[in-house]
């Protein structure tokens, strides 16, 4: 006598077709994943220009350092205060060292991070919200300085502000850039 195959259930036949059924749509959910060749930019070669170009009158041969977007002559405290303002804060990734220090007043927090991570860290102190003010009076930024623990990121170069919330932020200077963000979540913390 030979064995007769057993019906297969569709439980059975389910279980058994199920995972080729997910590869098949994961298949074709990344196909449509890919670049759409309509919306990607031409490539084209440079070439190079017979005569080399030279400034015309008036105009300089340096690159500017005025980052781009800003809606000041360069100046980088004005442009500081403006992104804490804002609460737009990527432009000050072009005025960050790489890496830069990053401390936080009353806790552990004093560490190297790289530009875009600065620029994250200083939502603790909430850019945007509020009123931020870096016109501080120097008695009030003599005071930072008589701090006996956070005195030394108060340097004569210093740009500091003030949000009416009482968050504090200190960009020290490192050359052309800033390379330490100091931040405290309320000036009671520097002062004692």
């Amino acid at each position: 006598m030979t064995a007769s195959p057993r019906p297969t259930s569709s439980r059975a036949l389910a279980r058994a077709v199920a995972p080729l059924a997910a590869l098949s749509a994961i298949a074709v959910m990344l196909a449509g994943c890919g670049p759409d060749p309509a919306l990607s930019e031409p490539t084209t070669v440079p070439t190079a220009s017979a005569a080399p170009s030279t400034p015309s009158d008036g105009e300089s041969p340096d690159p500017s350092a005025t980052p781009t977007g800003s809606s000041h002559d360069g100046g980088m405290e004005a442009d500081l205060a403006d992104a804490m303002s804002s609460g737009n804060t990527a432009p000050i990734e072009g005025y960050l060292t790489e890496p830069t220090r990053v401390v936080i007043a009353a806790s552990e927090a004093d560490m190297q991070y790289s530009a875009v991570d600065a620029v994250l860290a200083l939502d603790y102190v909430q850019p945007g919200v509020g009123t931020w003010d870096f016109a501080l009076p120097s008695d009030v930024i003599d005071a930072y300085r008589g701090s006996e623990f956070y005195g030394d990121f108060f340097p004569d170069d210093v740009i500091v502000g003030r949000s009416d919330s009482g968050a504090v932020v200190a960009f020290l200077p490192n050359g052309a850039l800033i390379g330490t963000i100091f931040m405290a979540i309320d000036e009671s913390l520097i002062t004692g």
